[in-house]
């Protein structure tokens, strides 16, 4: 189990948190692209351009970005920021992560499915890039992460007395007299 920080992680914390830095990243990566050569011809005057969009280019790809940011965001109060209280969610961290990176596959999948237009010959080609990919896949490994934090160990409950309990006027119960 890897060492951050003097603590220990999981192995299903360590594919959550790897799988959303590296979609982050994804995101700003070329997800389409077009690249045409006409360098032999005298009819083009060896015309060479290339061009690319990233995910931000589509509501599927601000999508899976938004959905990035929550999951980074939740992961690093949940790990990292111990201080912040969260209030109760209605599943557990598992199933929540897991339902994030099936969340950020199927976007990256109709992102896909929406400029699934490719074509190549000679001197060009235009399609899918390699960004999409490496987005879908990330989001596959937060899903795999979300799988393998079922197994881990949850915290125990803790056990403490609020005011106003144990009698009217507030506090606890009064401590028994020693003996």
């Amino acid at each position: 189990m890897p060492v951050v920080g003097g603590r220990t992680y999981s192995n299903g914390d360590t594919a959550i948190g790897v799988g959303l830095i590296v979609a982050l990243i994804a995101t700003f990566l070329p997800w389409y692209s077009l690249s045409y050569s006409c360098s032999g011809s005298s009819l083009c005057g060896g015309l060479n351009t290339s061009a690319s969009v990233s995910a931000l280019n589509d509501i599927w790809g601000w999508l899976f970005f938004l959905g990035v940011l929550a999951g980074l965001a939740f992961f690093v109060i949940r790990n990292f920021v111990p201080t912040v209280t969260l209030p109760t969610m209605p599943q557990p961290d598992a199933i929540l992560y897991a339902a994030l990176g099936i969340f950020l596959a199927v976007m990256a999948l109709l992102w896909l499915l929406t400029h699934s237009s490719s074509a190549s010959g000679a001197g060009y080609s235009v399609g899918p890039s390699f960004g999409l990919f490496i987005g879908l896949i990330a989001g596959i490994v937060v899903a795999v992460g979300g799988f393998l934090k079922r197994s881990d160990a949850r915290p125990a409950m803790q056990a403490y007395s609020s005011p106003g309990t144990g009698s009217p006027f507030g506090g606890g119960p009064p401590a028994p007299p020693a003996v």
